[in-house]
Parts: C-alpha cells; sequence; structure tokens
C-alpha cells in the first residue's frame, strides 16, 4: 500500500492550491504578448539592424579587399625582384662574355700584327726612349764640340738642293721624238 506523505502541501491554503490552476491562462496571455512586444521591437529596430549590419559587412569588405590588394602587391614585388636578380645575372654573363670575346679578338689582332712585322706598343715606347736618349746625347756631344764644328745647315747656305730628274723619262722623251722623225721621213 501506498503512504501518502504529509509534507509540503499541508501548510498551504486552499486559495494557493487554486492559483495554479487560474494562473495558466494569465501565463499563456503574458507569452503571447511578450511574443508581441517582441516582434514588434523586431520590426522597429529591424531596419536599425539591418543599416548595422550593412555597414559592419562594408567595413568587412574594405579591410578583405586591403588584405587582397597589399597579399597581391607583395607578390607583385617579390616576383619583380626575382626577375631583377635574373636580369642582373645575365647582364653579368653577357658582360663577361663580351670581354672575353674583346680579349680574343684583341689577342688575335696582335698575333696578326706581329707576323706582319708591325711593332708592340711596348716595342714603339721603348725606341721612343732610345730615341730622346740619342738626341739628348748628341745634344751633350755637340755642345761640347762648341759651334765650329757643326756643319752648316742648308738654310745657312744659301742653296737648295739640286733636284734630280729621272733618267727614264729623258730616254722616253728621244725615243719618242726619233720615232717621229723617222715616222715623217718615210
Amino acid at each position: 500500500m501506498a503512504v501518502k506523505k504529509k509534507g509540503k502541501l499541508r501548510g498551504k491554503s486552499p486559495a494557493a492550491k487554486a492559483q495554479p490552476d487560474e494562473s495558466l491562462p494569465y501565463s499563456a496571455n503574458q507569452i503571447w504578448n511578450a511574443g508581441l512586444g517582441a516582434m514588434a521591437r523586431a520590426q522597429e529596430g529591424g531596419t536599425k539592424f539591418f543599416e548595422d549590419l550593412v555597414r559592419e559587412g562594408t567595413k568587412l569588405q574594405g579591410s578583405a579587399l586591403t588584405t587582397a590588394q597589399k597579399v597581391v602587391m607583395q607578390a607583385f614585388q617579390g616576383a619583380q625582384k626575382t626577375v631583377n636578380r635574373r636580369v642582373d645575372g645575365v647582364k653579368g654573363q653577357a658582360t663577361e662574355t663580351w670581354d672575353n670575346l674583346e680579349k680574343i679578338f684583341q689577342t688575335r689582332v696582335q698575333r696578326a700584327l706581329h707576323q706582319l712585322g708591325m711593332p708592340t706598343v711596348e716595342e714603339i715606347g721603348a725606341l721612343t726612349r732610345k730615341v730622346n736618349e740619342l738626341t739628348a746625347s748628341v745634344d751633350k756631344l755637340a755642345k761640347a764640340q762648341g759651334p765650329a764644328r757643326r756643319a752648316p745647315s742648308r738654310a745657312a747656305a744659301g742653296k737648295k738642293p739640286a733636284r734630280r730628274k729621272p733618267a727614264a723619262k729623258k730616254a722616253r722623251r728621244k725615243s719618242a721624238k726619233s720615232a717621229r722623225s723617222r715616222g715623217g721621213a718615210s
């Protein structure tokens, strides 16, 4: 058998026992009114809330666009640096190759000139130094011997050197004159 416990309900009045039954329609009405109030607030604040969401989305889109632009610029700068490095490397190789070709060309030209008997720059420089030394020695000897021993210059003698006529021309002229005289006599 089941025994009823006496306890909490014992001290309440019969009016308290009746209140939950009466409050049920009251609480349903309150819930309904609360829903209507929430809906009215949502309608009033909905446009404001929507505008806030649009503003927030615009900020996010702007920051995303700025971030994307930064990423693209960094990628472009990285590619540009890589291209510049490669161009510098190729330019260095081309310069080195050009220098090598220039050296080969100079060597071959010098060898060809040497085979033809042309003196080198160093040989011409050495000869120039020797000529300068000899000129200084001659001037020193000329000063030591005095003015009486010097040979008179052509300008001082007042004479021009005799001009030689080539003998071949003279012979041709004589043969031409004799040919004319023979041709006219026949």
